[in-house]
């Protein structure tokens, strides 16, 4: 068996690449979101979920005009 055999050998037994859709992104993005937000409440307390809530005022505002023009 020469080298050009074998490396087509472990190239056919190869696993298939698997690609992360975009919707899993986004529900994993929105999990790490959510924790960093449970974390700061426990750590900070009250003041932290405040900090918290302020911080995402305007995400919460592009995105209701965002899904209100619908692009």
């Amino acid at each position: 068996m020469t080298a050009a055999d074998i490396t087509t050998v472990q190239d056919a037994h190869a696993p298939a690449s698997r690609k992360i859709s975009g919707e899993a992104v986004l529900f994993l993005v929105a999990a790490l979101l959510l924790g960093i937000a449970v974390v700061n409440t426990v750590a900070f307390g009250l003041a932290g979920l405040s900090m918290t809530a302020l911080a995402l005022v305007p995400v919460c505002y592009f995105m209701i005009l965002w899904i209100t023009v619908g692009k």
